[in-house]
């Protein structure tokens, strides 16, 4: 009788220790008709360990959800939340939607919304994630349109092989090229997520190059494709997102892409287009000028090439590629 009280017992505590640990959280908003798999998908993560994250949680709009208290990445239809979010024991976290419509000045049948990764919000998504997981967050795959979208565990992927295993035992495989170690240095070495600014050239039109070593320490720049947050949709449509900048583009030859701030997010993101290239040849700046380089890099931008851009002072520069 009392070893049967005593196993009560432990069970008793140990589900009311679990409940005292848990929080809750809930993400609001309408989906647009056109963003197909409308879930919500929740990932805690360890902060100051790289990569110490648990499974997803998958979950509904307007509904609450049970969690662990902890650090999120929280994301919807290939949108990401600007920040990680905070969930306390005993807490609900309500996080809010943003709605985008088409522009008056885009005209066309099918719609294309997607990421912009020209502006420094959605850069710094991007070096979230990887920082904290690892790895990309969502599932993506191109089959369908073209471009990136949300993709089942039961379809193929094109995101998730770019883990950089190799560079924690890059030194082991012996003599390798200057831009895998290079590369692997930059991974090796982030202290925070904008260490790993290095390895992503953002382009204009929403495309990315991802620098990725691959066993036995070969680079390569993989190109992703536009990362689309709904299906293609018509000009009366709306797309549910997260905070952040999106392009908003019509399909055919020469339309144009608006950017769209959704949100809380600053007037002042832009960024310079940057050119990742693995084999230039940076140079520590010690007592050297940068007033005529081409390319620099400060604190804030790997690759600079104008004064103007934000974070792109010339005279903080920490590197530079002579003319």
């Amino acid at each position: 009788m009392k070893k049967w009280w005593i196993t009560v017992s432990a069970l008793l505590f140990a589900g009311l220790a679990q409940a005292q640990s848990m929080g809750s959280l809930q993400v609001n908003g309408q989906a647009g008709k056109f963003q197909i798999f409308q879930k919500v998908k929740a990932v805690r993560c360890t902060i100051g360990q790289r990569g110490v994250c648990d499974a997803p949680v998958f979950f509904d709009l307007n509904k609450t959800q049970a969690v662990p208290a902890g650090s999120y990445i929280v994301g919807f239809e290939n949108s990401i939340h600007p920040e990680i979010v905070t969930v306390d024991a005993g807490r609900n976290v309500n996080l809010y939607l943003e709605r985008v419509t088409v522009p008056s000045q885009v005209k066309g049948q099918r719609i294309r919304v997607y990421r912009d990764f020209s502006s420094l919000v959605e850069q710094k998504k991007m070096y979230m994630t990887m920082f904290m997981m690892n790895r990309h967050f969502f599932r993506l795959e191109k089959e369908n349109f073209g471009d990136l979208y949300l993709t089942g565990s039961w379809e193929r992927d094109f995101v998730q092989r770019f883990t950089y295993e190799t560079c924690p035992k890059i030194e082991s495989y012996g003599n390798v090229s200057s831009s895998a170690a290079a590369v692997c240095k930059a991974w090796n070495t982030a202290k925070d997520p904008m260490g790993l600014r290095d390895l992503f050239d953002f382009a204009s039109d929403g495309t990315l190059q991802e620098m990725w070593v691959t066993f036995p320490g070969d680079t390569f720049a993989s190109k992703h494709p536009r990362y689309l947050v709904s299906s293609p949709m018509s000009d009366q449509d709306f797309v549910a997102v997260f905070p952040g900048v999106y392009k908003v583009q019509a399909e055919g030859k020469n339309m144009p892409a608006v950017s769209v701030r959704a949100g809380n997010v600053s007037q002042n993101d832009r960024t310079f287009g940057i050119s990742l290239n693995a084999v230039r040849s940076f140079i520590s700046l010690g007592s050297g000028d940068c007033s005529q380089a081409r390319t620099w890099k400060t604190e804030s931008r790997a690759y600079c090439t104008s004064d103007q851009a934000e974070g792109c002072d010339r005279s903080n520069a920490e590197s530079c590629e002579p003319m």
